[in-house]
């Protein structure tokens, strides 16, 4: 048995939708909203309403750009917070070992600071994440 263009349609809008995180009750609602015009004019609902995961974007943006901003942020402060820090402790232990002109000790600091805050942006992504995975559960 195949489905009607709308049923696809229908079905793609709530996977997209339910990918995204949005709470079953408004995926049902939004997905009615769509259903209701179609059902009674009978169009494409691709030609009105766009791509599903277009209109997706109207009720829970993709978070792949949060994803790979994480990333890049972590990688960021866990290599440059490493880097500072050795540089820094090899600073301490010979004062030839430089770096930008900064002192050994001031090196040793911001590497404990970009390692901190690598530590810290990796809990808060955490725990985002369970909270979101709790509230699908709920």
């Amino acid at each position: 048995m195949t489905e009607t263009p709308q049923e696809e349609y229908a079905a793609e809008l709530t996977e997209e939708l339910e990918l995204r995180g949005v709470p079953a009750a408004a995926t049902t609602q939004i997905v009615r909203e769509v259903q209701s015009p179609i059902a009674d004019s009978g169009e494409d609902p691709t030609a009105v309403f766009g791509n599903p995961r277009e209109y997706a974007d109207n009720f829970a943006p993709n978070r792949t750009a949060k994803l790979w901003m994480l990333i890049v942020s972590s990688v960021i402060l866990a290599a440059g917070g490493g880097y500072l820090l050795i540089s820094g402790v090899f600073g301490l232990q010979s004062p030839s070992h430089e770096l930008w002109g900064l002192p050994a000790w001031m090196r040793v600091a911001m590497g404990a600071v970009g390692i901190a805050s690598f530590i810290a942006l990796v809990l808060l992504a955490g725990g985002r994440a369970k909270r979101r995975s709790l509230s699908w559960h709920i």
